[in-house]
Parts: structure tokens; sequence; C-alpha cells
């Protein structure tokens, strides 16, 4: 608010030195008197007239103008308002001129015609200046505002549902992680303490460092490999996984959650529904920023999803489509081996 009557007084002291000035001008040059008779008389004049017609004038106009444009819509009592107080005020401004500014200010001044057509007319196109420069000046302002806030109206629906897919996330994960800490209970394995302890660091990350817009790739490469750990022990020696990763910049920001929906996804439709001898490759790499990140996983044709996509990988990819400008998220079936590929380059985001 304060920043808003802050650029409405820089206009009128802007619009007010100019009219003063102009008027300077043509006293100087119409009438024989000194300069400082000329100032006088200019900025009295020109003051008085900003005050009593051009601010009433102007900010009357702009309520009819929200009244008439945004509370009750109508154009043509918006045009008869406007053009009513324009012609009111400019006749005003004339008598003001010479009721009050002939037997006063402009007494040693010759000015004849003040009310004839060429006085009204001339007053008429004064007004219609400071009218116009203000209304468009006023509905610029507007429509900046308006702008800005659909933005942030955008900016908030967007937030909220990243969050929506990131709640729909962390249940998936959960249920998948307690079926595995079931199936070692019930085999009396152990290794369940262990298997609980890992659960419990890595719903921390999901409680809390999921909660951020972005986290160091560090922790997000913690994450995927006690996820990866948590699953080996269910699957033993059946199940052969490899690691690989090289990043240049460990401190580099990335979306949280980013990379394990593509191993869950590996899990759930690979190892998980095979009874025979299974692997996962996961490559990842960050050079400059730009990510590549690829799972592999072998699967028994005659007992594979339809769908190339899981829920995991549908859900992330709109994630990916909220927070960066620049990604390629790709799967196919090839060889009896789903194959997922993500390219994401971290600096351009939304």
């Amino acid at each position: 608010m304060q920043k808003r009557w802050a650029k409405h007084v820089f206009f009128w002291l802007a619009y007010h030195s100019f009219e003063v000035y102009t008027d300077f001008l043509w006293m100087l040059n119409q009438y024989n008197l000194s300069v400082w008779e000329a100032f006088k008389m200019s900025f009295i004049a020109e003051t008085v007239i900003l005050l009593a017609i051009k601010l009433p004038m102007v900010y009357l106009m702009f309520y009819f103008l929200s009244k008439y444009t945004v509370e009750r819509p109508n154009r043509w009592k918006l045009v008869l308002s406007l053009s009513t107080i324009l012609i009111l005020f400019s006749i005003l401004a004339q008598l003001i001129i010479v009721y009050v500014f002939l037997p006063t200010i402009y007494k040693d001044v010759d000015i004849t015609e003040t009310l004839a057509f060429q006085g009204i007319i001339n007053s008429f196109m004064d007004k219609i200046f400071i009218a116009a420069l203000a209304i468009s000046l006023k509905q610029m302002s507007n429509s900046q505002r308006l702008r800005e806030r659909e933005a942030l109206l955008v900016k908030e629906k967007l937030k909220t549902e990243l969050t929506l897919l990131k709640s729909q996330i962390n249940p998936h994960f959960l249920f998948n992680t307690l079926n595995n800490i079931y199936s070692l209970a019930r085999k009396k394995s152990d290794k369940t303490p262990e298997v609980v302890l890992k659960l419990s660091k890595l719903l921390r990350f999901v409680m809390y460092e999921t909660k951020h817009q972005s986290i160091p790739i560090e922790k997000e490469l913690d994450f995927l490999k006690d996820y990866i750990e948590l699953h080996k022990i269910r699957y033993d020696d059946r199940l052969k996984i490899n690691l690989i990763y090289e990043l240049d910049d460990l401190k580099a920001q990335i979306m949280p959650n980013i990379l394990t929906p593509f191993v869950e996804n590996a899990f759930k439709h690979g190892a998980s529904q095979s009874t025979m001898l299974s692997f996962i490759v996961i490559e990842l790499k960050l050079i400059k920023n730009e990510l590549y990140f690829k799972v592999e996983n072998s699967f028994e044709p005659n007992i594979i999803n339809n769908e190339e996509e899981g829920i995991g990988l549908k859900n992330l990819r709109r994630q990916l489509e909220l927070m960066y400008q620049n990604f390629s998220l790709q799967t196919k079936n090839e060889n009896q081996k789903f194959i997922a590929e993500l390219s994401l380059n971290l600096t351009h985001k939304v």
C-alpha cells in the first residue's frame, strides 16, 4: 500500500512540475512579467487547479472505473460517467479562472474570451490529457498486479499439486518396505532388526527431506543406496544389483526422491515377479549440472505388466514437469529388459 501511494505522489509531483514549467514559459512569452512574477502566478494557478479540479476529477474517475469494470461491469454507464465528470470539471475550471484568478492572480494580465468556445475547448483538452494519462497508468498498474496475482496463483497451484504428488509416493514406498520386513519376520530372520533400523533412516528422509524443494544430490544418492540395501536383504543371491555412479558435484541441488521411483519400479515389475535369477543395473552420472540416470531390469515376459510406466514413474513425470524446464524421461522394453532413462538439466527450473 505504501509503495502504491508513493507512486501516486511521485506522479502528481512530476505532472505538477511539468504544468508549472509550461505555464511559466507561456507567461514569459505572452506578457511583460518578471521571472519571479511569472513563476509565482504559474505555481499558484496550477496548484489551485490541481487540488481543486484535477485531483478530485481523476480519483472520481477511478471510482467509476472500478465500479463499472470490476464490481458491476457496464460499458455505457462507464462512458457516460467519465464524460459527465470530464465536462463538469472542465467548466468548473474555467469558472475558477474567471471568478478567482482574473480578479486576483491574473489581475494585471489581459486574458480575454475565457468563457468563449475556444477557452472551453482548451480547458476540455487539458482535462482530457491528464484524465487519459492517469487512467492509462492506472490500467497498466492494474494489469501488472493482475498478472502478478495470476502468476502467484499458478505457482501456488503447482506447489500444491507437487506436494500432493509427493504425498502419494510416500505411502507407496512405506507399503513396499513393510512388505519386505513382514517377509523377513515370517522367516524369523536375524536381519529383521537391521532392516527396521534402515527403514527408520529412510522414513526420516521421506518425512523431512522430501518437504524441501531441493536437496544435495549426495543425500539423494545415500537414500538410494539404503533403499537398495533394504531390498537386497529380501532377495539374497537370486538378484544381482549393480550401482554405478559418477558425480562431479555432490552438492548439486536436485528435487528429492527423484531417483528412487525408477529403482522401485525395477523391483516391483522385475525382481519381485520373477522366480529366476534377476538383475538390476543402475547408472547415475552428473557432469556440469547435466544429470543422466538409467535403470535396467530383467523381467519374465509372461508376467510383465502391459503398462510400460507404473504409477510411480507416471507420478514422477508430472513432478518433473512442474519443477524442470529441460528433461527427458523415456521407458522401453528390449530383449526381456525394461529400461528407464532420465536426462535432466538441474539448472533449468520452472
